[in-house]
């Protein structure tokens, strides 16, 4: 498909423009190509600010960084945490040379493209806090602007064409392309009425799905147990490791560890005392069941349902978008990282010393997630222990009612 032929699907009710408040900018070293690379390095930076006179400002990336990707240096990043480039909450190389001079990925960011049989979704990330904040324009009024970045985003990936052949509504169950997008319009209802509150319209998808897996209609999913079973307990500690890291880790680091949770699963003493761990503090379940979530709180349900939304619409969940993972286990996974945003983001109300989670605690639980789900990838074993462990709806329901 050509250039000006592109199908690009657009969002509804997700808007975005920068708000220039830097933090976009730092919590990565912002990686390079060789163009990047010979385009930025070679400028004698120190002449142009003191603040950059002797300083080692970019460094090659190591093997398993280079893995699956077009980029081959990165900028270190500053004592802050920050690239050094961000200069007053602006992008130095910008003001000086103009934005065709960034990084290519800082040209994209924060816009996603997933190509899929019927076209090119499009989205953006939220690590932005334009688009925590839903700020500024509909995406569906840049439609120009998107192709644009589409452009971009094919120069930047050229090899990049996910295959969607072998689709499974769950593990033995074919699913074709046409199917899934039925599937999904009647998802994104439940998904969209707001008279029913976003953990319920949650399970009932649950429990559509797994209904048509079974060949019968859809039901509230039994929970057979108020109590988490040891499993249970085994995908909070590994999926909470791995999307809520407490010390920084590069991509490929922190991938799912089949070893680690076989080991956790063998050995029921490892889970005893199930923590949730902050840097330097760590909490149990039952520390935090007397944080109160903020259930009545609009603006952190719309940013809840936007996220999960906008995951969905993008197909960044399951087959090529996520794992190769089945559509019920893609979406039990998304079920299921939704419990761990709440439980990380009471622990950092609790670490505060408040008995309420804000929305500054959703926010920075969703970035920290949406970061380490761009970073992440399951390996084929890892893959296959989330299709044998969320498939159950009433897992995914029992984990819900104890993320309460």
């Amino acid at each position: 498909m050509s250039e000006t032929q592109v199908n690009l699907h657009i969002p509804v009710g997700i808007n975005y423009e920068c708000t220039g408040c830097g933090k976009c900018c730092g919590g990565w070293a912002v990686p390079l190509t060789d163009e990047d690379y010979d385009r930025i390095a070679p400028t004698n930076w120190g002449a142009r600010a003191d603040k950059f006179k002797g300083k080692d400002l970019f460094r090659p990336l190591k093997p398993y960084e280079m893995v699956n990707v077009p980029y081959t240096h990165a900028i270190k990043h500053g004592e802050d945490g920050h690239c050094p480039f961000l200069v007053d909450n602006l992008c130095f190389i910008h003001k000086e040379d103009g934005s065709k001079a960034k990084p290519s990925i800082c040209q994209l960011f924060p816009y996603c493209f997933n190509e899929t049989p019927s076209g090119v979704y499009a989205t953006v990330s939220f690590l932005s806090m334009g688009a925590i904040h839903n700020s500024g324009r509909a995406l569906a009024e840049q439609r120009e602007y998107l192709e644009q970045k589409y452009q971009d985003f094919q120069a930047l990936f050229p090899n990049h064409h996910p295959n969607w052949d072998k689709l499974q509504l769950a593990v033995g169950k074919p699913l074709t392309w046409e199917r899934y997008l039925e599937i999904e319009t009647e998802i994104l209802k439940v998904l969209q009425n707001e008279e029913i509150d976003f953990e319920t319209r949650l399970k009932d998808c649950s429990s559509y799905l797994v209904g048509l897996a079974r060949g019968a209609a859809s039901s509230p999913a039994p929970v057979s147990s108020d109590h988490l079973n040891h499993l249970d307990r085994v995908l909070i500690a590994n999926l909470h490791r791995l999307y809520f890291p407490t010390k920084s880790i590069n991509r490929g680091e922190g991938d799912f560890s089949l070893n680690r949770f076989l080991i956790d699963a063998s050995f029921g003493s490892v889970l005893t005392g199930l923590k949730i761990a902050l840097p330097g503090r760590s909490y149990s379940l039952g520390d935090l069941e007397s944080i109160k979530w903020p259930y009545e709180d609009k603006e952190v349900q719309n940013l809840l349902y936007r996220y999960f939304y906008s995951r969905i619409f993008a197909k960044l969940y399951f087959g090529a978008g996520y794992g190769q993972l089945s559509l019920i286990t893609g979406f039990h996974h998304l079920v299921f990282v939704y419990t761990l945003v709440k439980w990380h983001a009471k622990a950092l109300a609790k670490m505060r010393g408040v008995n309420e989670v804000g929305y500054l605690d959703v926010i920075a639980s969703i970035r920290q997630l949406e970061k380490r789900m761009g970073e992440t990838a399951l390996g084929g074993y890892a893959a296959a222990t989330l299709e044998l462990l969320l498939f159950s709806a009433s897992r995914i329901a029992r984990v819900l009612k104890n993320s309460h």
